[in-house]
Parts: structure tokens; C-alpha cells; sequence
């Protein structure tokens, strides 16, 4: 049922077939409907269908269309507007609440899929594309001129992200890129580290004037709902100085690719400038490609923010851009990362902020959005792309009174897969004990997981069975299944800081 090649992450399943779980299930998924929608090209679709098949059997049932289909069945005018009238489609009709853009984009609607519509802002004349139009359920085009979003002349059309639906775009080019990162996605979800990993997060920043509100983002937010543990890797003071000289170890680039390496710190902000194809740290030292060929961080990837010039550049012709890197490399770098598509400026309403960000530690539109996306993952239990969707959400007054607002919502990205659990603590294994074998006819699936409100599912694709449930206050759980045909049933358990477990059951 899974078709990842060896080399991909066939592995990794089997792994999983010895920590499984189950629930019961009252609420079976009706076959039309979906959770995940994932836009993608021909040339990919086929590659996607590992990564779908996973989602699907940890409860995610995924839908893959292409764009040229996207471009045949909905009528509009451009190929955005036929996305945007799709991706609503599902959500209203099919129960989507996620979609993955599966691939990046180039300039004049090229690319794996299109960018959304290009917006025109003071800020950044020359345009940009605008992914969170996909989801909105209004044309952002209200003075039909053929431009969208403007900030005056098309305000009564424009919505906003209200984060009841995740979005996501992972930037793949090629078969071999998706196949990697489909590797990457089964390990975070199944072989999470279970020891101190999900509990350490990083600042870095090599800008002086933002070292208050990169403090504040932490001190007067995200640690008070999250009783995680934070380190500062600022230029001027880090945990590894020599005593008495502070900034002593410096921000460098080898120093970062050291710190991912030692696979100890689950989530990571990084503040400071940067350009399409690097991080800019400490002196002239910079984080490029090289570095990121480096890393060898297999089964521990962060989650990263950051606040970096272009560096979440999805739609260049000169790709990758580093954050492009971070995603598709094999094995290493990471699974999602938060990034501004330009220049990532500290957005204010007044310009008189400025002085207080720099004195006081205020947060900016970006450093607030990049805060509150920590805050939704770690203490709403968001994934990544709700947590960010919900992040701009909070932002909706001042987008409709600020100019700097309304494009600070619209150039802050998810680069990466939008359903993840964020892991705000080290996850729980289940201990199952489920039937081995079962017969054709009706069957009673009695299963113990030890982990009480984990989400179950059964799905034998022959029989149209797939059902999800949650585990009681026991961790046990009880299905009635009508089998009518041989072979093997797929039964999983996933959750909120739980490590997904697959296994399967023989039909005889």
C-alpha cells in the first residue's frame, strides 16, 4: 500500500510496525471526503502519492490534484482564481483542513504551482505573490482592475486568514526532492526524539538594534505559555562563552551548522539579515548551500522562524533559496520553516515604534507574527500551518487600518508541511496489543494503546473501509468492522505529541 522506493523511506515504515495503536470509531470518514488538499503538476503527482498515503493512514485523507486539472474543471480568468475556486471547493464541500502547495513557483505563473495573485504594496512596488489568497473565500480584485489586494482600492474584498485551515507550500522541484522530504516527514511524525529534544528552543540574532524585542518575543510572550526552555545565540552573549567574555563563541556559520548537528534543539529563530541564498551571522561570516550540505541532523529536525531578508524566496529564477535548501535537503535540515517571501521590514502602525522596539523590546508586525505562531503551536496545540494561518488571524485590525500590516500578513510563509504536530513536549510511544489476524465477515477489533485521546485509524482500501476514532480515558478501544475480502488491513494511532505508529493486520 505504501509506494516510497527502498531508498525513500520504506525503512522508516517498517520501523513502525512494532509501536501501533488503536481507538474506537464511531465517526467513520466518508470516502468524498478529504483533510489534506495537495496541489501539485503532473510531473510530480506521482511522487506526492507516498507522502498521501502516509497522511492517510495516520488520519489525514489526502487529495491530489494538478494544476492542469485545477486549469480544466473551474472556470475564471486566471490560473490563481481557479486555484483559490478549488481550494474552496474542498474546503467547503470535502472537509479540507489543510492545503499543501506541492512545489515552488517562478516568475509569470511558472514553477510547479503558481504563486497566488501578485499584490502591489508601497513597500514592495514590483509585487508579490500571495499564497493566503488560495484560501480566501472572496476575489481580492474589488475594483476589477486586474490587480489584487490592493490595499485602498480593493479593501472591501480582501480576507484574511481566520486559522480554521492549515496552509503550507513545500518548495520541491523534482521527483527526488519530494521523495526526500516524504523520508523527512514519516521520520518527524513517527521517530520523533523522546527525550529533552521537543523542549529546547534557540534564538540567534546578529542584529543589535532588535536584541530587546527578540528578548521580549520570550520573556513576555511565548514563556508564558510554554513551559519549554530557551537559549540565546546572540552575537553579543551565547551559553557557550568563555567566562568573563561574553559573545566569545561566535554566531557563525560553522557554529550553527554544530548546533543543528547535535540534535538537541527541537525549535530555532533566527533574527538578523540575510538575502536569497544565505543567513548572514556573526562578522562576514555566512550560512549558504555548503552549510547546509553539512548537516547530518537525520530524525531531528527543527522547526525554524525567521525574520531574514528574501530568504523564504520561493518564486525566484535563481533558485534555492536557503530556506528552499533547508527544506529539500536529504536527511537533514528541516520540515517547516516560517519566512518572510521579500524583505521581512519590522512592520509598524506608527513610526514612533521603532524607537521602542529598539529600547522596550515592542515586537513588530514580524516578530509578533513569528511570536504568536510559537504561542498557537506550543499552547494551542496548532500545527505548523494552522499556527501560522492563526498568527495572521490576530493581526486582522491592524491589516485593515495599516498599510505595513496588510503586507506584513501577506509576505510571511510556511515553507514546509502545514499538518505537523509542532511537539510542544517529547512525545509519547503507545504500547498496543491488538489482534494479529482477522477473518472475512463481521469483526469485533478490540485494541489497547496505554494512551488515552490519541486519533486512531483502520483503513483497507479493497473494502472502503477507513475509519477514525479517539482512544477513551483507558486508551481502549473497540471497532466493528464488516471485511469482505483477504489481505491486510492498515491500523494506526497519531496525536497531539504522540509518535505515529503504523502497522497491519492479515484478512485471511
Amino acid at each position: 500500500m505504501y509506494k516510497l522506493r527502498k531508498s525513500v523511506g520504506f525503512k522508516s515504515l517498517m520501523l513502525l510496525t512494532s509501536i501501533i495503536i488503536f481507538t474506537a470509531c464511531n465517526n467513520p470518514v466518508k470516502p468524498e471526503s478529504y483533510k489534506v488538499l495537495l496541489i501539485t503538476n503532473n510531473d510530480l503527482a506521482e511522487a506526492w502519492q507516498a507522502y498521501a498515503d502516509w497522511k492517510k493512514s495516520i488520519g489525514k485523507s489526502t487529495k491530489i490534484i494538478t494544476v492542469s486539472d485545477i486549469s480544466k474543471d473551474y472556470n475564471a480568468t486566471n490560473i490563481q482564481e481557479k486555484i483559490r475556486l478549488c481550494v474552496r471547493d474542498y474546503i467547503e464541500n470535502y472537509g479540507v483542513k489543510w492545503v499543501v502547495l506541492g512545489g515552488d513557483s517562478q516568475p509569470n505563473d511558472k514553477g510547479v504551482v503558481p504563486g497566488g495573485h501578485i499584490t502591489v504594496h508601497q513597500q514592495e512596488p514590483k509585487g508579490i505573490p500571495t499564497d493566503i489568497i488560495y484560501l480566501s473565500p472572496t476575489n481580492w480584485d474589488a475594483d476589477n482592475d486586474g490587480i489584487y489586494g490592493e490595499f485602498k482600492d480593493d479593501q472591501e474584498a480582501i480576507t484574511y486568514p481566520d486559522g480554521s485551515i492549515g496552509l503550507g507550500r513545500i518548495p520541491v522541484r523534482t521527483r527526488e526532492d519530494v521523495i526526500a522530504f516524504t523520508e523527512k516527514v514519516i521520520a518527524y511524525e513517527a521517530n520523533y526524539p523522546t527525550g529533552s529534544f521537543a523542549s529546547n528552543m534557540v534564538y540567534t540574532c546578529t542584529d543589535q538594534p532588535a536584541y530587546a524585542k527578540v528578548r521580549n518575543s520570550w520573556d513576555g510572550y511565548l514563556s508564558k505559555v510554554w513551559n519549554g526552555n530557551s537559549k540565546r545565540f546572540f552575537s553579543s552573549e551565547t551559553p557557550w562563552d568563555e567566562e568573563g567574555k561574553l559573545g566569545s563563541y561566535e554566531l557563525s556559520a560553522e557554529n550553527l551548522v554544530s548546533l543543528i548537528n547535535n540534535k538537541t534543539t527541537s525549535k530555532m529563530h533566527i533574527h538578523g539579515h540575510g538575502h536569497l541564498p544565505a543567513w548572514l551571522l556573526e562578522g562576514k561570516s555566512t550560512f549558504i548551500g555548503d552549510h547546509v550540505q553539512q548537516l547530518n541532523n537525520e530524525g531531528a529536525y527543527p522547526l525554524i522562524t525567521t525574520v531574514s531578508c528574501n530568504t523564504g524566496e520561493y518564486d525566484s529564477d535563481k533558485d534555492p533559496s536557503i530556506v528552499e535548501q533547508m527544506i529539500r535537503k536529504p536527511k537533514g535540515g528541516s520540515v517547516a520553516v516560517v519566512a518572510p517571501i521579500r524583505t521581512g521590514k519590522p512592520h509598524f502602525s506608527d513610526r514612533n515604534d521603532f524607537k521602542l522596539m529598539v529600547l522596550e523590546g515592542k515586537l513588530d508586525g514580524t516578530t509578533h507574527t513569528m511570536t504568536r505562531y510559537w504561542m498557537a503551536g506550543m499552547n494551542d496545540n496548532a500545527t505548523t500551518g494552522e499556527a501560522l494561518m492563526k498568527a495572521k488571524s490576530e493581526m486582522i485590525a491592524d491589516a485593515k487600518n495599516s498599510e505595513a500590516y496588510h503586507l506584513c500578513i501577506c509576505e510571511i510563509n510556511l515553507l514546509g508541511d502545514p499538518t505537523l504536530d509542532m511537539r510542544s513536549a517529547a512525545p509519547k510511544t503507545p504500547k498496543l496489543e491488538v489482534e494479529k489476524q482477522l477473518t472475512l465477515g463481521k469483526n469485533k477489533l478490540e485494541v489497547s494503546t496505554a494512551i488515552s485521546g490519541c486519533t486512531v485509524c483502520v483503513w483497507k482500501e479493497n473494502d472502503g473501509i477507513y475509519e477514525i476514532a479517539k482512544a477513551d480515558d483507558t486508551g481502549k478501544a473497540a471497532f466493528n468492522l464488516e471485511i469482505a475480502s483477504a489481505g491486510d488491513m492498515v491500523v494506526s494511532a497519531s496525536g497531539i505529541n504522540v509518535n505515529s505508529a503504523v502497522t497491519k493486520i492479515y484478512v485471511k
